[in-house]
């Protein structure tokens, strides 16, 4: 579950309903059950499968056994899913790479658009996506992004500032780069109507997300509407700290850890304001999601991504980065005023349908031809 498989997923999807060959390659499987649908025409490749591992018996598998204890030495250090990856998988993927002599090869993060710079063959044409922007990264993947970018074909970004950032990064390389937004799918027509006392949330519960800037924000709510609940659906490692927060807040009657859904569409309908409290994004997805179920949008004016998405105080309120105070008050201005969350709701059903997959699946379509019809050099 995360923003960039439901995009990655929501545009394969699309390309596999208008006939393109797609395959979708991942390197860890973990579940026997995917989260969310993928088109039955899709292939999809797992490279490392940890599902029903058996202990070692023979010397292969006593091998590999000891590979997947090693450190990678492929996969960048920096990379926030490098504990995951090990030098069994750096095989894995590497040899998989050299396995593919044409087509286009699309990665998702900078760890694998670096490894498909160096390894890939000639004959592959290389689009690597940045999900996030340059200046969050630390400064030894930085360095690494600007020596290996340059050998991709194409660098896809999601916002109009990242996408100057990275033309004046690369202005001397031949790298092609360009803005594709992430998009939603078609969700059931259900329309939030904006009267159950809940603000909502939901990402990986990791401190990029601001889950803690929330909870503390959202004590000055609690003191003013005792009867408002916030609720915060995802997983990830800083779930105890989280709720010993909301613990040591005395906010367990109103601020609650959910868990994961696969439902969050109907979520968002049973609640009247969606919160974004992110200390960064590279999109934020889920603020489209959401007005396009008609809840407005409270948000950090994070970079980079989500003044491109919300009109302040149009169809949601942009707030100054980390500032818990004035979040309070933004979430109490909606609170306090159910005429103006209902006519931000209804301007970000009409905002939000830029960004539905009809929409973006043609801007992947149109670029996937343009690459098609381009004559090698």
């Amino acid at each position: 579950m995360g923003g960039t498989v439901r995009t990655v997923l929501n545009v394969a999807n699309f390309l596999a309903e208008h006939n393109y060959d797609v395959e979708i390659v991942s390197v860890f499987r973990r579940k026997a059950q995917g989260f969310f649908e993928i088109d039955p025409r899709i292939k999809v490749t797992v490279l490392h499968d940890g599902v029903g591992r058996r202990k070692p018996k023979g010397i292969k598998d006593r091998i590999i056994h000891k590979l997947s204890k090693m450190k990678s030495r492929l996969i960048h250090r920096e990379d926030e899913a490098y504990q995951f990856f090990s030098l069994l998988t750096d095989i894995k993927l590497y040899s998989f790479i050299k396995s593919i002599n044409s087509g286009i090869l699309i990665t998702t993060r900078p760890s694998f658009n670096i490894f498909a710079a160096k390894y890939a063959n000639k004959g592959v044409k290389l689009v690597g996506q940045e999900h996030l922007n340059f200046e969050i990264y630390p400064e030894s993947l930085k360095q690494a992004i600007k020596a290996n970018y340059g050998q991709l074909d194409y660098l896809i970004t999601l916002t109009d500032e990242d996408t100057k950032d990275y033309q004046a990064l690369f202005a001397n390389k031949n790298v092609d780069v360009r803005k594709i937004t992430n998009s939603i799918p078609k969700l059931n027509p259900v329309v939030a109507p904006l009267e159950e006392k809940v603000v909502l949330a939901a990402g990986r519960l990791v401190p990029q997300k601001g889950f803690d800037l929330l909870i503390d924000s959202f004590k000055k709510v609690v003191e003013k509407h005792p009867d408002w609940k916030l609720k915060i659906f995802g997983y990830g490692r800083d779930h105890a700290m989280l709720q010993q927060q909301i613990l040591d807040n005395r906010l367990y009657n109103n601020v609650m850890l959910m868990g994961a859904t696969k439902d969050i569409d109907n979520e968002l309908a049973n609640s009247s304001i969606y919160a974004l409290s992110s200390r960064y994004e590279g999109f934020g997805m889920v603020i489209v999601e959401a007005m396009q179920i008609g809840v407005p949008v409270v948000s950090f004016d994070c970079p980079k991504g989500p003044a491109e998405i919300i009109t302040d105080n149009e169809d949601g309120i942009l707030v100054e980065n980390g500032n818990v105070e004035k979040f309070a008050d933004a979430l109490l201005k909606l609170i306090e005023d159910k005429e103006l969350r209902k006519r931000f709701g209804q301007n970000g059903l009409k905002n939000v349908k830029r960004f539905e997959i009809d929409t973006i699946g043609k801007l992947w379509v149109e670029f996937l031809e343009e690459i098609n019809d381009k004559k090698p050099e």
